[in-house]
């Protein structure tokens, strides 16, 4: 396999994985907390797009809780969706190491 070959393969596998991020960026992921208190939905560049929270469960005497369900609950996504970002480049890349491409 010569140079030109080998750069070829690169900048297809390059296109590939940015055609592969732009459409996980504009994916959409359901927002469901325990119980179901906080819902919404976030994109694949975890940009929050809805968010609600349920105002009959919701109280000043539950703030801090809700508060801390609230921000438990955007980590887990946002754990959730990169390991399926990073999931979906490696199906292109064959495992290649694709941190260079995130």
């Amino acid at each position: 396999m010569n140079f030109n070959n080998l750069l070829q393969q690169a900048q297809q596998m390059q296109r590939k994985v940015n055609k592969a991020k732009k459409t996980f960026n504009e994916k959409k992921f359901e927002i469901e907390s325990q119980g179901n208190i906080i819902t919404g939905t976030m994109k694949g560049n975890l940009e929050i797009i809805d968010l609600h929270i349920d105002e009959i469960k919701f109280n000043n005497d539950n703030q801090d809780d809700i508060e801390a369900l609230l921000m438990i609950t955007i980590n887990q996504m946002i754990t959730k969706i990169n390991q399926e970002k990073e999931d979906t480049l490696n199906k292109i890349t064959n495992g290649v190491d694709v941190s260079a491409f995130l």
